[in-house]
């Protein structure tokens, strides 16, 4: 049922207003059914209401009376065109009506809608949810949901604007009733207030609600009425439903703001449902291929060497993660034993590719007659040069002579070398100390030299095996590191298993925080 009013400020402006519904409020709140934006209106200060054809008015407010002619309401009364209501400073001067029903004041309770209406609007959200339960994507559910909004709310425009993964709020899908396709304005401001807030939004008229005052963009527009709801879950506001009307063609009820909210929860779940599925879907993938350069960088690893009646060899590498920036190797070229430990600066792939590049690199370098600091200075020049990244490697790495035992050893700002014999128990080797491997491209490396008695047993490692820590926090230790090489066995299997089971068993169920890897060389 309509009614035509003219509102008359105490400034002296007029406007007139064409009221829909059966149930209106009356007051400021820019979600009143009559919004009179005035600071002398209540927020609910009277409500309009019809029963038996006619309109009748009520007072809302104790402290700000309504006057009917001048005559303070005081119950429920009928109104007639020619009637003037006082709220605050501001006047409503009726202009039309219906024809007048019974005089006396309607005994049964106002319907806030029909049931056909209200049919209709369940039926829309059984829909909504029917869908949910079917393998609809996103973008046609969203579409569902306008549609579904158009045949029952009758909005100009709508669209749906979700938040992107760089955290600003685009349209996904968007309608309308008549004009050609394109994009839908919507308000910064109402934007902020929705999805910023998470709170929905109806304006009744946006020339006059409060939250949009001196929002030029959507007056320009023609748009007057709007109903806006976010789209949540429990992160926060994940976009939002906006509909919105121009003057004259449709004015939005509490209703309709209803209704759209609860479509809006249904759309969030799966905008939600939706995300994670495909933030499973990346991990699945990820993972997958982790697996993989897993199993590529193990298999970059040397085979156990077979047994040579000099020497015996041993190694183990536990990344702290899928993949590394650890790395050991060795290989017997006549009559000499190549050997490295190494250590990439950082962890995960960019490491473990790094850590692929000095591995081929040591292999081309290490071989024949070559000298261990010409070695270095090689490796060193090699990934010094365009080093963006600014990465770099400590790294342990030497020869054997196999007839004598003797070792030549260069250490490239890396953790000192232990060797363990019979006769000096455990010890660190002289190693004159240098930088690490891409820190200065023309640096001089100087090896150190010594002999591996008979017996006796050199053993490499990386920091992750000192640096390991327990629950408490507390490391592992270049103390307890040596204590554990020294009460294993002598089998350079037996030793490297035995101390990183040493190890394990002090971090206590503590997460590895670093690449572990152990390398033992025995001479026999």
């Amino acid at each position: 049922m309509t009614l035509r009013v003219r509102i008359e400020f105490a400034e002296g402006a007029l406007e007139e207003r064409v009221l829909e519904g059966d149930n209106l409020v009356v007051g400021r709140l820019s979600t009143a059914g009559l919004v009179i934006a005035h600071p002398s209106v209540s927020r609910h200060h009277a409500r309009l209401s019809v029963q038996d054809n006619a309109w009748w008015i009520q007072s809302l407010s104790a402290t700000n009376p309504t006057l009917l002619n001048d005559t303070a309401i005081g119950g429920l009364e009928r109104l007639v065109p020619g009637d003037v209501l006082k709220m605050g400073s501001c006047a409503v001067h009726v202009l039309g009506a219906p024809v007048p029903g019974p005089s006396a004041p309607p005994s049964a309770p106002v319907q806030a809608a029909g049931d056909e209406g209200q049919s209709a609007r369940l039926g829309i959200l059984n829909e909504v949810h029917r869908a949910l339960a079917t393998a609809i994507s996103l973008p046609q559910l969203l579409d569902l949901i306008l549609e579904r909004c158009f045949s029952v709310l009758a909005p100009e425009e709508g669209v749906v604007l979700l938040r992107t993964p760089a955290g600003s709020l685009e349209p996904v899908a968007t309608r309308r009733r008549i004009g050609p396709p394109g994009p839908v304005h919507v308000s910064r401001r109402l934007i902020d207030e929705v999805a910023g807030k998470g709170k929905p939004a109806l304006v009744m008229d946006a020339a006059l609600d409060e939250r949009l005052a001196g929002s030029e963009s959507i007056i320009v527009s023609g748009v007057r009425s709007v109903v806006a709801a976010p789209l949540i879950d429990g992160d926060g506001a994940l976009g939002l439903i906006v509909l919105s009307s121009r003057a004259g063609v449709r004015k939005f009820t509490e209703h309709d703001l209803d209704l759209l909210v609860s479509m809006a929860s249904a759309a969030a779940l799966r905008v939600r449902n939706v995300a994670l599925a495909e933030e499973a879907a990346e991990r699945r993938v990820l993972e997958h291929e982790l697996a993989i350069a897993h199993d590529i960088q193990m298999s970059m690893l040397p085979k156990p060497m077979p047994d040579q009646p000099a020497v015996s060899v041993a190694a183990t590498l536990k990344p702290a993660r899928s993949v590394g920036g650890d790395l050991y190797d060795y290989w017997v070229a006549d009559d000499r034993l190549w050997f490295i430990v190494a250590d990439v600066a950082g962890k995960g792939v960019g490491a473990a590719l790094y850590m692929a590049v000095v591995k081929a690199l040591f292999r081309a370098c290490a071989h024949g007659d070559a000298r261990v600091a010409d070695v270095a200075a090689r490796i060193n020049r090699e990934i010094a040069r365009d080093n963006d990244s600014m990465l770099f490697v400590t790294a342990m790495f030497g020869t054997m002579t196999l007839a004598t035992g003797d070792v030549t050893m260069v250490d490239a700002g890396h953790n000192p070398a232990v060797v363990r014999s019979q006769a000096t128990g455990v010890h660190h080797p002289v190693i004159p100390k240098s930088v690490a491997l891409g820190v200065v491209e023309d640096f001089v490396f100087s090896g150190g030299r010594f002999q591996l008695p008979p017996g006796a047993t050199l053993v490499l490692y990386t920091d992750g095996a000192t640096d390991a820590r327990n629950t408490a926090g507390d490391t592992f230790g270049a103390d307890r590191l040596m204590a554990a090489i020294r009460k294993a066995e002598t089998a350079p299997a037996s030793l490297v298993d035995s101390v990183a089971a040493v190890i394990q068993a002090f971090e206590s169920g503590a997460p590895q925080e670093d690449d572990i890897t152990l390398l033992a060389i025995k001479r026999r």
